[in-house]
């Protein structure tokens, strides 16, 4: 059994070991490259010489209360034995049963990618682990089953429970043998006897791809109902389509597919959210980027997505400031869904990544949640993040310091109208001598059987560690260069609750038990992924006031042959649980 922290990770690009092949799938605009979420990249040589961390989640003592962080992941090694870097993370579980995924670098090794290393056994770009006992102790179970079939997950990983014991595990998808684009996949499993066994896989690719690579699948995300829904799941996308005649030239359009007999048969696409209207006029070469989904049902069957809406690329190059979360809304099983409703107009942070984030930009990702039951049953949820003023188009090569800060806001109404934002995490604090800035990002919003919501979300603390307050602190390798500045990234892991239906918010609590060092003067954690964060968290309410969380960590530890003797800090996926 493996002890592991639940951390976070996104599969964008692979940081290869030396000797190591690039692979790039199917064709796509080089001015877009970075929309994609899987992209190879070389390998970065920035680490920290440490030891690492772990222990038992506890969670004892008077409320509220934080366990202690496990790592979910097995221990990891750099080449030959493996590559190293396990984020974008998510998590799902039923009772004591939880099961957990995320982006594996190790699923670079071997074919089809082609990385001179040992590849995991089951293989793919998605691992993931199971605990039976509510988390204090984990199995790395490699990459899911390929059942046969030449279905190999390639990263974008998103899970769900349906609350009656089956168990879906979305990703997309590439045929195992020649790296050809598959689409999204959906694997189902189960837990019997102490352990955790997959079903089945299905593969699902757009139907213009009947010519290929038309049209290119990115960034799924799935749900699965719950009660009288539990035979109802749902896998929300985007979609590069071709315009004009140019393949896979558009700035995304989002897509729904369904089943309505737990996953046996699945229907689609519907459209939630067609290519915008600039983009199309446009064929493609500037418009509003549509990106980021993510899914909810609700108790009485609605369905409902949220993504986010720009920012706009601009024909002069760059991209606008502004975007806009939204939502749209079926009630017809995700056959068909009404225009989507605007639920907050925000600075985008595309260009204002944190410092320690290995890439030179990040997504808008909002999530939502529908309350099942309690007092404020079928209140919709939506979480998201602005920064505090318009970044513009800075370069990427220096530290860009704005604030970003999160909200919640809720519609009572299905989603026409939305409340006024409450602030996640409470005020920013001020700038001082020593603190640049503070980022918040990727608030993740559960609903507890009770109707509690909670929040989870990452925090950076932009800080000078050093006496000279002009020396440089920080080092960050990203796409294209690095990002130099004179603030370290400190990041940690927060959680709050609200117990009146969103409208107020506790003092938040830390869930990471330590601090991850993301870029100092003493190096960074090893990470043979980008991005090394991933591209987004997760968390799972339990009972009352008791959520789960699963997060991309920086203070796993373990041998990197290639920098030499000892224990090097990397990048792992940690998991904590917060009661009150």
């Amino acid at each position: 059994m493996r002890k592991l922290l639940l951390a976070a990770g996104a599969l964008v690009m692979l940081v290869a070991a030396a000797g190591a092949s690039s692979f790039s799938g199917a064709p796509f605009p080089s001015g877009k490259i970075d929309l994609q979420s899987a992209s190879p990249i070389a390998v970065e040589s920035d680490s920290i010489f440490t030891v690492g961390i772990g222990g038992p989640v506890n969670a004892t003592g008077s409320p509220p209360r934080v366990g202690d962080n496990v790592f979910a992941n097995a221990p990891q090694s750099g080449p030959p034995g493996g590559l190293v870097g396990r984020s974008e993370t998510t998590l799902t579980m039923h009772g004591q049963n939880v099961l957990a995924g995320w982006n594996d670098a190790q699923g670079f090794c071997g074919p089809p990618f082609g990385s001179a290393c040992t590849p995991q056994s089951p293989a793919g770009l998605s691992g993931y682990a199971y605990s039976t006992d509510g988390g204090q102790n984990w199995t790395d179970g490699g990459g899911p089953d390929l059942l046969g079939t030449d279905i190999l997950t390639r990263g974008d990983p998103w899970m769900d429970d349906n609350g009656s014991g089956t168990f879906y595990y979305a990703n997309l998808a590439v045929n195992k043998n020649t790296g050809a684009s598959l689409g999204f996949s959906v694997h189902r499993g189960h837990f019997a006897g102490g352990t955790f066994v997959w079903d089945d896989v299905q593969a699902f690719d757009s139907p213009a791809n009947a010519v290929p690579d038309s049209d290119f699948y990115d960034k799924e995300a799935l749900v699965a109902g719950k009660n009288t829904n539990r035979d109802d799941a749902y896998v929300s996308l985007t979609n590069f389509q071709e315009l004009c005649g140019f393949p896979q030239n558009g700035f995304g359009q989002i897509e729904v597919w369904r089943t309505h007999d737990g996953g046996t048969t699945w229907q689609g696409p519907s459209i939630a959210g067609p290519e915008a209207p600039d983009s199309a006029a446009a064929c493609g070469f500037s418009g509003t980027l549509q990106q980021s989904s993510a899914p909810a049902v609700a108790p009485n069957g609605d369905v409902y997505v949220a993504w986010q809406y720009g920012p706009v690329f601009l024909t002069t190059g760059g991209v606008s400031s502004d975007a806009a979360i939204v939502v749209a809304r079926s009630t017809d099983g995700g056959a068909t869904f009404a225009p989507f409703s605007t639920v907050a107009g925000i600075n985008s942070s595309r260009n204002n990544p944190p410092l320690g984030f290995n890439r030179s930009r990040i997504n808008d990702h909002p999530r939502i949640d529908v309350a099942q039951t309690g007092k404020y049953k079928g209140r919709i949820y939506v979480t998201y993040y602005s920064s505090v003023t318009p970044v513009g188009n800075p370069s990427a090569s220096v530290q860009v310091l704005i604030d970003i800060q999160t909200y919640l806001k809720y519609s009572d109404d299905g989603g026409a109208t939305w409340s006024a934002p409450v602030a996640i995490g409470g005020p920013l604090p001020a700038h001082t001598a020593t603190l640049g800035a503070t980022k918040r990002w990727w608030p993740d919003v559960s609903v507890s059987p009770g109707g509690e919501v909670h929040v989870v979300y990452y925090e950076e603390q932009a800080t000078q560690l050093t006496a000279n307050p002009t020396d440089t602190e920080c080092v960050r390798s990203r796409d294209g260069g690095t990002r130099n500045g004179k603030y370290s990234s400190l990041g940690d892991t927060w959680w709050t609750y609200s117990k009146d239906g969103g409208e107020s918010f506790s003092m938040p609590l830390k869930l990471s038990s330590g601090t991850s060092f993301w870029c100092t003067p003493s190096g960074n954690p090893i990470s043979n992924i980008r991005p090394n964060m991933g591209d987004y968290i997760d968390a799972e309410a339990g009972p009352g006031l008791e959520v789960h969380a699963l997060w991309a960590d920086g203070r796993d530890a373990g041998p990197y042959p290639p920098f030499g003797a000892g224990t090097f800090l990397m990048t792992g996926a940690a998991y904590g649980v917060g009661k009150s």
